[in-house]
């Protein structure tokens, strides 16, 4: 009898324990997929013939342009309405030359530059591009619009003794004035996309001193916009066989920033710009290049860093280079060339262009490990709809459609009093299944409708915003 018992009570006590272990996993899990740290992840590579990207311009987490090299012979802008899953090539009368300094305001409105110092303008998703300004001799380094009327415009001098071409429009980029107070240019050119902004009136621009083995390179600050007075800091550095080159910029706010160079000089200021210290740069580093820097604008004033050398790395910093922390790249980043541009539309989400000469475009995006779900290969029975996820919803929520055939998808977002506030999709998609992300920040709080249109299917769904 007494033995009975004690296999009772060994059989309770292993049922209590399977239970017990069973719970923590549960737990465990839930705390993974809830509570997933953020990181960077492989999202995808170009199209064939894969060129390396150049720049690239974050709309909303889900509308995405980049520019690139002339691969294959043609010119190379492509477009993602999902994130960067997919990408379509828009590049319609474009030039068949190398591609910088891209920025849109949609997913049909957007400006390119290109390597002969040209703007061109699309405003129907790049299906046709119109030519909106040239410069013999120059180069686009940078194009940013501050909204639909005001932009402003960085590239090359034509030659040494002439104006860097500073531009500004205030008419939606139809034209670019030179700016009057534009820096004369010595032995010097612009670096792409090595320039950071708080606002229209502070701006920081790098630049690249051309002579061989020079240990210094300079840096323009202006405090009054670019129509006001530029002055700049000859910051010192290592130079190489090209010239010493500054060519990475990142400010979290008026005063504080950093800047890097391509022989692996990481300086930071904290008086807006008017002097630089070195700091000490992230362990782990031989002979490396700092190829760009990404800042978010809040308190932590995290800023990050590129890096190549060895392999491709990124690191990040909220002490303006006191302490450093690498956040691990996937091998398809650092086996691609370099994370050539780096854009982050909040503290938690950002997206970084791979490419290289010679190497292989594709795309990175830091932020929750469940990533974002593109189309998946497989063909749906039915055209779909989901409810927005979360809902209510506060600023961004996702929304999940299937389309059975290819062809044209508009997906728009109405207020409350049928007016449209966002177009999410307007895009020919092949047949798959698809998620969009509708980021409301600039919305105030209220219900809102979404709707989609694909090959006379059409589907309306509601959802709340709480601010």
């Amino acid at each position: 009898m007494i033995n009975i018992y004690k296999k009772t009570f060994n059989k309770l006590k292993e049922i209590k324990i399977v239970k017990k272990t069973l719970t923590i996993l549960t737990f465990l899990l839930t705390v993974s997929l809830g509570y997933s740290q953020n990181q960077w992840s492989f999202v995808s590579y170009l199209p064939t013939p894969n060129p390396p990207i150049n720049s690239i311009a974050v709309v909303q987490p889900n509308i995405i342009w980049v520019c690139c090299d002339a691969g294959g012979g043609a010119a190379r802008v492509y477009r993602s309405v999902n994130g960067g899953t997919n990408w379509t090539l828009r590049a319609g009368g474009l030039p068949a030359v190398a591609l910088y300094g891209m920025d849109a305001l949609d997913s049909l409105n957007a400006f390119v530059g290109t390597v002969a110092g040209s703007i061109y303008k699309t405003t129907n998703g790049g299906a046709n591009w119109n030519l909106v300004l040239t410069v013999a001799g120059s180069f686009t380094n940078g194009i940013h619009m501050f909204n639909a009327n005001y932009g402003i415009y960085q590239g090359d001098p034509s030659a040494t003794g002439q104006p860097y071409q500073f531009r500004v429009t205030t008419n939606g980029g139809n034209n670019w004035n030179l700016v009057p107070g534009a820096p004369i240019a010595s032995s010097e050119f612009g670096v792409i996309n090595a320039w950071d902004w708080t606002d229209s009136s502070h701006v920081w621009i790098g630049s690249a001193n051309t002579i061989a083995s020079s240990t210094s390179a300079k840096v323009y600050k202006t405090t009054a916009g670019f129509y006001g007075t530029w002055s700049n800091a000859v910051v010192s550095g290592v130079g190489g066989a090209s010239g010493c080159y500054y060519q990475a910029i990142a400010f979290v706010n008026n005063t504080n920033g950093m800047v890097g160079s391509s022989g692996g000089d990481i300086k930071k200021t904290t008086d807006g710009g008017v002097t630089y210290t070195a700091v000490t740069v992230p362990s782990g580093l031989g002979s490396f290049a700092v190829i760009n820097m990404s800042s978010v604008k809040d308190p932590n004033g995290v800023i990050r860093v590129s890096t190549q050398g060895d392999t491709a790395r990124v690191f990040r910093t909220t002490n303006l280079g006191t302490t450093w922390i690498r956040e691990p790249l996937p091998t398809e980043a650092a086996t691609g060339g370099q994370v050539q541009h780096i854009i982050f539309v909040n503290a938690n989400l950002g997206y970084g262009g791979i490419g290289s000469t010679g190497g292989i475009g594709g795309f990175v995006k830091y932020g929750p490990t469940s990533g974002i779900t593109g189309n998946n290969g497989l063909v749906p029975a039915e055209f779909k709809l989901e409810q927005n996820y979360p809902n209510p919803f506060n600023p961004s929520t996702t929304i999940n459609f299937s389309v059975p055939k290819s062809g044209i998808v508009t997906m728009k977002v109405y207020n409350s009093l049928g007016r449209e506030v966002e177009t999410l999709v307007n895009e020919n998609m092949a047949a798959g299944t698809y998620q969009v992300t509708f980021d409301a920040s600039k919305l105030t709080s209220g219900l809102y409708f979404y709707r989609i249109f694909a090959n006379g299917f059409a589907d309306t769904k509601k959802m709340m915003l709480v601010k």
